[in-house]
């Protein structure tokens, strides 16, 4: 799951919850457990002017519940415009104003509502702050994170602590303004203040550390998640590429070959072949990508990995393997540059001294413009001039 996709569910919770607590509060026979035991501001009085004023209210969030919003939003606006309701019995309606204007995506609506609700001071503790957990929820929806960043600071002065998914929510936000080590701190309380964390803030905790270029300890929390879900194909895929990242190509190497049975031939191959690629920055890398791209050929659909291959093997004087995988990377197609294909295996046949087979190769290079001018220099020389090994990287 995406951290945008975890964070939409999260706010759908949240105002449900807040829903199903106002009506409960609003029937006077249900004693809910307080969620924020070290606020120190008290449940206000519920001044219900009347048991009319109830019976519509406890309705209209009976509808709000039952997805019933054309019905509710009339009652819930008579309660807002009867100035004898009551301040508990207005919060709440205009809190249900929000949830309606959230449930037809009107998120700047809602917004605007819970705000308000908030404001009137009226609501008992748990729905109190949980309204402002939900707007710092939107306002991260709607891209605004200093502002949700600002919300939650007010939620945690408010509630002297506040719940896990506040922090997750902060982390969250701190990921999305580049400020990976607060992101991380924030996660890290989340966690550490629950018995049940939710694994998709491993997903926040994981990228941060990602964008700290700490990418070891980005890997090693991918690693848990995987010994939890051994063969999570999304995950030994994230974890491969967080070890080519960080230049750890030998674990996402082995990382692969223990999960190959998860991942299927597109993943196994674009893998492979950014590992070679890879290996091929490194100083002395060339055999260990050689290795790697040799892994991606079976699986390819063109040429290209093979034609990478054969040139690490010219460059590196095994010409008679890199004739073999040049032709294949020829004969496979696909090739972006088909004219220095051809002039390399010219190249390779030559540092054999198959003068025939280098010549006919130079020769079908010579069909191709950004080929044409090296291969006619190479076939006036007739063959049997042996190129340095950084000539051959020059060509």
């Amino acid at each position: 799951m995406s951290i945008r996709s975890y964070t939409r569910i999260l706010c759908s919770i949240l105002v449900a919850f807040a829903l199903i607590a106002g009506n409960a509060y609003a029937k006077k026979d249900e004693k809910e457990a307080p969620l924020y035991p070290n606020a120190t501001r008290k449940d206000p009085k519920n001044d219900l002017s009347s048991s009319s004023t109830q019976k519509d209210l406890s309705k209209a969030l009976d509808l709000l519940n039952d997805n019933k919003a054309d019905e509710a939003a009339p009652m819930l606006q008579k309660i807002i415009d009867d100035p004898k309701a009551g301040k508990y019995a207005h919060a709440l309606a205009t809190q249900g104003q929000g949830q309606i204007a959230y449930d037809k995506q009107d998120n700047a609506g809602a917004v605007k509502a819970w705000r308000a609700a908030y404001d009137m001071d009226a609501l008992p503790n748990n729905q109190q702050f949980t309204l402002l957990l939900n707007i710092a929820n939107l306002q991260q929806q709607e891209e605004k994170y200093q502002d949700s960043l600002n919300t939650l600071d007010e939620y945690f002065k408010a509630t002297n602590g506040g719940k896990a998914e506040a922090y997750a929510l902060q982390g969250n936000d701190y990921y999305r303004l580049d400020k990976y080590q607060q992101a991380i701190d924030a996660i890290t309380k989340a966690q550490s203040v629950t018995d049940k964390p939710n694994d998709n803030w491993n997903q926040i905790l994981m990228a941060s550390y990602a964008g700290l270029d700490q990418y070891d300890k980005a890997g090693e929390i991918l690693e848990k998640q995987l010994a939890k879900n051994p063969g999570d194909a999304k995950l030994v895929e994230q974890a491969v590429k967080v070890y080519v990242n960080g230049h750890q190509y030998s674990k996402a190497e082995a990382l692969i070959d223990k999960n190959k049975g998860s991942l299927n031939n597109d993943t196994l191959y674009t893998l492979y072949r950014a590992i070679g690629a890879g290996y091929s920055q490194e100083k002395d890398g060339d055999t260990k990508a050689i290795d790697a791209f040799a892994k991606a050929s079976p699986l390819a659909k063109t040429g290209e990995v093979d034609y990478y291959r054969g040139s690490l093997l010219l460059q590196n004087d095994r010409a008679k393997e890199a004739t073999g995988v040049l032709q294949q990377a020829i004969t496979k197609g696909g090739l972006k540059e088909p004219g220095k294909a051809y002039l390399m295996l010219g190249d390779a046949y030559n540092q054999i001294d198959d003068v025939p087979h280098a010549r006919e190769a130079w020769t079908k290079a010579k069909g191709y413009p950004d080929s044409q001018k090296s291969a006619d220099q190479r076939l006036n020389l007739g063959g049997h001039v042996k190129m340095t090994t950084q000539q051959k990287k020059k060509n």
